[in-house]
């Protein structure tokens, strides 16, 4: 069976002010060959960009791939 690309997205998650929930950002449509690397990249300008009080606390990348039976 062959694996088959799907999609790839990232899950960015902003600390959370006082009792509030973390605020979350998702892109998706990632491109299939972008590294792990230039996703902490654009990661680290989200970062940046971020208020002072709401940095960036966790990135994670989504990878779906499905087999055809």
């Amino acid at each position: 069976m062959e694996k088959i690309f799907d999609s790839k997205k990232t899950i960015l998650t902003f600390k959370a002010l006082e009792d509030e929930k973390p605020r979350k950002q998702t892109l998706s449509n990632i491109r299939e060959n972008a590294t792990d690397e230039s996703i902490l990249d654009l990661g680290e300008v989200f970062n940046d960009l971020a208020p002072t009080d709401e940095p960036l606390e966790r990135l994670a990348i989504v990878n779906t791939h499905h087999y055809d039976m």
